[in-house]
């Protein structure tokens, strides 16, 4: 949500009591205009052109000066609200929009995490996020050891190992990758029938991810599973990362541009919670999505910290809050939509 927005005309001075009916009135409900981005300052505000006027916002996620939108008109009237119109590349076909809720349903993970095989759970521990530390490893990890990249890794090996190479590395690759771990252990006589039920089921639902992420490659956009460990106990989550790979964007050749990223987690203690960030360069900002007042209050608490972390690590963090949704938001089908729908952002004018 971009809030605090006010007009500052270069040539004349519209006075509140005049503007707040008048500065859209001639956009209605559902029209599409375009927009641009004509400055950014600190804090995340910048100057944007919407309809031929000149409008200063505050956003919770970041815009590139330059920057072509289009928006669509939410509502009419004082508070008027424009949303972000993605654009054509990121939207699917209904097979596809069908695989994509197929995987919302069932974390591939927690299948695993109910078999009794300890080698299998240890490596599940390995690659899950974890809370009491940063750990700048967990996304590499987590991409190298959870399945996703199974087939990529052993055609690689094909096309660069010696023969004599060839078998350590293969079975390396079957006994450190979790998908390759499972296949090999299918055909087990040591293995209960539980189990064996649990490997193919999350053989099934991993190369449901893995064709989804690969039939999505060309718009930068990939939903990742993951596990969480804590207190003694998993719990799972999925990533959404929208790498921005529009033709205009694939011309900087991954240089300055921005990143989004969102998390969605369902914490045992915290319940529901969704965290969208945007990445510029080492600019961040973000929003914190939960559906509970009081846990939102915990979090506001601890935001001074995160935001001193982050600086740490050389970030500039220009905006991180958190706000109160419905249950719904904060639900894995509502994650989902983002993924089908892409960008959405609304501007929420407030003159």
């Amino acid at each position: 949500m971009i809030t605090g927005i006010h007009i500052s005309p270069s040539d004349l001075i519209i006075r509140k009591e005049v503007a707040k009916n008048a500065v859209f009135s001639s956009l209605k409900k559902n029209q599409k205009t375009d927009a641009k981005v004509l400055k950014v300052f600190s804090e995340n505000k910048a100057q944007v052109l919407i309809a031929g006027k000149k409008v200063i916002i505050k956003s919770p996620f970041l815009l590139i000066e330059g920057e072509k939108l289009q928006v669509n008109v939410i509502n009419e009237g004082k508070d008027q609200n424009f949303k972000i119109v993605p654009p054509e590349e990121n939207k699917f076909s209904g097979k596809f929009i069908s695989l994509i809720k197929l995987v919302s349903k069932s974390n591939p993970f927690a299948i695993l995490a109910k078999t009794d095989n300890s080698e299998l759970l240890e490596m599940i521990k390995s690659i899950s996020l974890k809370s009491e530390k940063a750990d700048k490893n967990f996304l590499p990890r987590l991409f190298d050891k959870s399945g996703i990249l199974f087939e990529k890794k052993i055609a690689t090996l094909f096309k660069q190992g010696s023969a004599l190479q060839l078998k350590s590395e293969f079975l390396n690759i079957f006994k450190n990758d979790i998908k390759g771990y499972v296949l090999s252990h299918q055909s087990s006589d040591h293995q209960n029938a539980g189990n064996l039920k649990a490997f193919v089921e999350y053989a099934t639902n991993i190369e449901n991810f893995q064709v989804l992420n690969a039939q999505s490659s060309d718009t930068g956009k990939y939903l990742i599973p993951f596990p969480v460990f804590a207190n003694e106990t998993f719990s799972f989550g999925q990533l959404f990362i929208d790498l921005g790979n529009s033709e205009e964007k694939q011309k900087t050749k991954g240089k300055d541009r921005i990143i989004n990223i969102s998390l969605l987690l369902n914490m045992s203690n915290l319940g529901g919670l969704r965290a969208d960030f945007s990445i510029y360069r080492k600019a961040i900002s973000g929003v914190f999505n939960l559906s509970s007042v009081e846990v939102c209050d915990y979090f506001k608490k601890m935001l001074p910290q995160l935001k001193e972390n982050l600086a740490k690590i050389e970030y500039l963090v220009r905006n991180i809050e958190c706000k109160v949704v419905s249950k719904k938001d904060v639900s894995p089908a509502s994650f989902v939509e983002s993924f089908v729908r892409g960008e959405d952002n609304l501007l929420n004018i407030i003159i």
